[in-house]
């Protein structure tokens, strides 16, 4: 994705609510509209597999879901994963 589609994303919040959705949902593989510690696992899991990296422990997916659970519900809702989306593609830019 090229740095002027991610900004023209970040420009439209309609256009960022989309992505984020789309990117919730794969990650929220029960439906339940909350990711939970052992989906936040997989999916990190996943990634670090995808890019060659070594799986993360237990403690550093512990500390990007504590990091991402602002409310301390014990769940990651659609409004706090969105923080992480807008990091990573402003981090593109």
């Amino acid at each position: 994705m090229s740095a002027e589609a991610v900004r023209a994303i970040l420009k439209d919040e309609n256009k960022l609510n989309q992505v984020v959705k789309a990117a919730f949902d794969q990650v929220d593989t029960d439906g339940s509209g909350k990711i939970d510690k052992s989906e936040l696992d997989t999916v990190m899991k996943i990634v670090c597999k995808d890019m060659g990296a070594e799986p993360p422990s237990h403690e550093e997916v512990m500390e990007v879901f504590n990091h991402l659970d602002t409310d301390k519900s014990g769940k990651i809702e659609f409004k706090e994963f969105k923080v992480l989306i807008k990091d990573v593609l402003n981090s593109m830019v």
